[in-house]
């Protein structure tokens, strides 16, 4: 019960104790002043600019597509600049469920990559894909001309 009155006077003292800061009116066009006098005149010219920007690009740099179908396709799960943590992302999906035999790290350069397949038939490795992205892993679909 004692408890119960020191709450209730500790209540009555700090709202008597308690003092309303009061905010000063100011002026809208005061505010409006400060607010711009930092702020520079804002340029509209992007439109007109834009036409003088330019890309170059060397035609000879990127081969053009071909319509050729591809040999093979593969679906990629991953890539690591280690070999061990790709040899480990490979055991990892092994111990998922896919087989052994399809699954491989391709190393090109300083990345490894971490392949199912060969698949004759592009909608095979969409089904690996979809099998990746049930385990949680992220696939991409690579055809390849070999």
């Amino acid at each position: 019960m004692k408890y119960l009155i020191g709450f209730i006077i500790g209540i009555v003292l700090t709202t008597l104790a308690y003092e309303r800061e009061t905010a000063t009116e100011v002026a809208h066009d005061v505010v409006v002043a400060k607010v711009t006098d930092g702020v520079k005149e804002i340029d509209y010219t992007f439109y007109e600019n834009l036409y003088k920007s330019a890309i170059t690009v060397f035609k000879d740099t990127y081969d053009s597509p071909t319509n050729e179908a591809p040999d093979a396709y593969y679906v990629q799960i991953g890539a690591f600049s280690k070999l061990d943590n790709a040899n480990s992302f490979r055991a990892e999906a092994i111990l998922e469920g896919y087989l052994n035999a399809d699954i491989f790290v391709e190393t090109v350069g300083d990345i490894h990559r971490v392949m199912i397949g060969p698949f004759a038939e592009k909608h095979e490795a969409e089904l690996a894909i979809d099998w990746a992205s049930g385990k949680k892993f992220s696939g991409l679909l690579l055809a390849k001309k070999e």
